[in-house]
């Protein structure tokens, strides 16, 4: 009797419904250069994850946040050196938490045209300035832009080259020179202009003439436990101590990922963390509280499958849990607590979220 074989393209859509791809994330990046190699900044840019079906973006905050998360965490742009980032901010964006993650050694708070020139900006900015923060003043079209009060406290000032009148271009460098800025011609798209410019001693440019925003779609880490986050943010904001701190976030793999991720940006200690607590003692605590507010929105999945990854890391995080105490492994809580943080550094180090149960039980 003849005996039907499935095809290889039934086989091969059979395991993509058992195992389905991974969740991607997107975002895009404009490199700012100077002719060197390497470029002197990335300017990036919110996508939404599903495509071009949506073109209207968020609200800021929320834009603003998933952009952050989804190319410092889930895409690891920082860790490739791909030279300063710029990250566009609108007013409640710059007023909230968010704007703390953006540290000076890290990036660059870029402001719009559309921001207006109030005191509680203005404030926040200068507070934000003599914390070392620095700032990009965008879209500039005019010498007589009124953002022009906030020069004294910008690195740098971009010029619109699409909208500004080639007759004020030596007066908007001389009025970045004068202030101290490093000027930088934007939405460069006429080779002409980029020789103008260029003969008037302007050395950054960005635009589509040097090259076009690039496109990246990572794969998206394991999805963060909402209600561990929300704890955690409460337990930040009341100040208690790391140890507690370390104690809730244990509870989700997906954060601690996460955490350990965002050490390697922060932490300036003199030798790496041997426990969580650690991790939370090398963060300065505005910018942890910054970043779990950007995590509470941009890092959770309510279905099902988004924390099944966690799910099973949690159960063999228990197990040799159980395990190193059952057989007397350590002689400490402390050292319990280094051992179990070596297994989440571990796992950490390999491919993010794709360690699957099965492997871990080698531990």
């Amino acid at each position: 009797m003849h005996t039907s074989r499935p095809s290889r393209s039934g086989v091969a859509l059979a395991r993509l419904l058992i195992r389905p791809e991974p969740a991607r994330v997107r975002f895009a990046r404009q490199p700012i250069v100077d002719g060197s190699v390497e470029p002197m900044g990335q300017e990036l840019s919110f996508r939404w994850s599903d495509g071009p079906r949506r073109t209207q973006p968020p609200p800021s905050p929320y834009a603003t946040s998933m952009l952050l998360s989804q190319a410092l965490l889930d895409g690891g742009l920082a860790h490739r050196r791909p030279g300063c980032l710029f990250v566009e901010m609108d007013g409640p964006t710059l007023l909230s938490p968010i704007a703390e993650v953006l540290c000076g050694h890290l990036g660059v708070i870029q402001l719009s045209s559309d921001l207006p020139v109030q005191e509680p900006i203005t404030r926040r900015i200068a507070q934000l300035h003599a914390r070392g923060y620095r700032f990009a003043l965008a879209d500039v079209a005019a010498p007589e832009d009124p953002r022009g009060e906030w020069l004294p406290m910008m690195s740098f000032a971009k010029l619109d080259v699409s909208l500004a009148s080639p007759a004020g271009w030596p007066a908007f460098l001389a009025l970045a020179r004068q202030a101290g800025v490093v000027p930088i011609a934007d939405r460069l798209a006429d080779p002409t202009d980029y020789l103008r410019l260029k003969a008037l001693g302007l050395r950054y440019f960005q635009g589509d003439l040097i090259t076009p925003a690039q496109e990246e779609t990572p794969r998206a880490l394991p999805s963060c436990d909402v209600d561990t986050l929300t704890r955690l943010y409460k337990l930040a904001r009341q100040g208690v101590p790391h140890d507690a701190l370390a104690m809730a976030a244990a509870a989700d793999p997906a954060l601690v990922i996460r955490l350990l991720t965002l050490q390697r940006l922060y932490a300036r200690a003199e030798r790496p963390p041997t426990t969580l607590t650690d991790v939370f003692a090398g963060f300065p605590h505005d910018v942890l509280l910054g970043w779990l507010h950007v995590l509470r929105s941009s890092t959770f999945d309510l279905t099902p499958s988004g924390h099944s990854w966690s799910h099973a890391v949690r159960e063999q995080i228990h197990n040799y849990r159980a395990r190193l105490i059952g057989a007397r492994a350590c002689g400490s809580p402390l050292e319990l607590e280094a051992k179990i943080f070596d297994l989440y550094r571990r796992l950490c180090s390999r491919d993010s979220g794709g360690v699957m149960a099965s492997e871990l039980r080698e531990f």
